[in-house]
This record gives C-alpha cells, structure tokens and sequence, in this order.
C-alpha cells in the first residue's frame, strides 16, 4: 500500500468510490476505472477496509482469523507431515466454533482432511496412535463410536482454499461453507447456530468472500450460503451478492 492511499484512509475513516477516485487522480489523471475497482477489491481482501454498501467504504478494524490447536491437532499435523511430507492435508477442530456458538460444545472433534486416494493411509497412521479415530464416518458411525476428543479422518474437498500455517490449519472460509455443506458437522452444530458463527465471524475476521464462494460454488452450495445470508443474518455482502 503506498503512502497516498495510507495517508487516504487515516484522513477517511469513511469514503466512497469517487473520494478514492480523486485521490489516485491527483496523481495519475488518466487512472482507469477498472484499476480503482481492483485497489479497492484489494484492500477489502486484505481487511483494510470494509464494504458497507454500493460505493460506500469504512476503515476496518477487523483481525486476521487465528486459531491456536490443541496439542492434539498440532501432533497430529507434525507426525502426518513428518511421515508424509508432500501430502495435502488440512485439519481443525470443533473448539473452534466455541467462539462463535451461543451453546458450547463439550466434547472436541479433530478432523483431518485428506487428498484424495491417501485418505487411508493417514488413517492407518493415526488409528494406530490414538484411541477414537473415524475413517470417513457419516452422523450414526459417529455418535456411536466418537469418544471425548474424536478424530475423524475423510477426504479433501479439490480446490479447497489453501491451509494456514505451519499445522495446516483449514482457513475460516472453509470452514464457514463446510458448515452447509458436510452432513457430519452440520449434524454436530446445531442449525441454530449458524447465525451467531457466520455474523460473528464476518464482524471480528477479515473474510476473503471471493475465495469463499469460489469454494462454496465448486461444493454446489453457493445459493444455500447467500440465500442463509441475506434472509437470517445483517451481514452485507461485497459485489451485490
């Protein structure tokens, strides 16, 4: 971000697009409005600022999403990428919603998603290390096997977002859409819940909605999401989603 649009934002807590425009024109007249609209995109992406409405911006005060696993999580994520070290992997845990939810959740769930055809390999790996791992399980498997801190080990969705950190933590975009879109977790948060998770998280986290409904388009739930959205929560969408 160069010193113009930096010196911009202190004076603008909040702006619209022409006010952005007269800036960048002071010095480069001939701008192209296709280059305002890709700045302004950028800066929402990176959480600088945050949409409000058409053409309207303010300053955000929003945090880059962390999460800090449990040393579970985090052994599991060591010892996979230590026998594995060129597999894609992502992994996090039901705890993480404790934030968000209204009722929380006792008991912990890991889950470890997996490329493709190596599914089974990773569960071999930890069935042999820990007491309650799932291979794959749907909602009656796991209400009768799981124990009080569960893994449950099944595939990668292709074109998931990328992973976070160094255990491979699964961003909080793709959590947010999983949530509609796994019979698993959804069976495991209540419905009831998603309003607090989703405008929680929209209101605390910088949330990079084109990767999120990228993502939630290749999972074929990209409706369900914006439906869910626009009709339960006070979230306003970038892009007039």
């Amino acid at each position: 971000m160069n010193a113009n649009i930096q010196d911009f934002l202190i004076e603008h807590p909040s702006f619209t697009t022409g006010d952005f425009t007269e800036m960048l024109k002071a010095d480069t007249p001939d701008i192209a409005r296709s280059t305002v609209f890709h700045m302004l995109k950028y800066l929402c992406e990176v959480g600088a600022i945050t949409r409000t409405c058409k053409g309207h911006f303010d300053i955000s005060n929003k945090k880059t999403y962390n999460y800090e696993l449990s040393e579970t999580a985090k052994n599991i994520s060591t010892s996979i990428q230590e026998r594995f070290p060129l597999i894609d992997f992502q992994v996090w845990e039901l705890y993480q919603m404790n934030e968000f939810v209204n009722h929380q959740l006792s008991r912990n769930t890991i889950f470890v998603e997996v490329e493709n055809m190596l599914d089974e390999s990773i569960f071999n790996l930890l069935f042999d290390m820990y007491p309650h791992v799932l291979h794959n399980a749907g909602v009656d498997e796991y209400y009768k096997y799981a124990g009080d801190e569960t893994i449950v080990v099944r595939k990668l969705i292709s074109e998931a977002p990328s992973s976070v950190g160094q255990y491979k933590q699964a961003s909080l975009e793709k959590i947010l859409v999983d949530l509609f879109g796994r019979g698993l977790s959804g069976s495991i948060i209540s419905r009831s819940e998603y309003q607090a998770i989703y405008e929680d998280s929209f209101k605390k986290y910088v949330i990079n909605q084109p990767k999120m409904f990228r993502y939630a388009r290749r999972r074929g739930i990209e409706k369900n999401i914006v439906d869910f959205i626009h009709g339960k929560t006070n979230i306003a969408l970038e892009n007039n989603k």
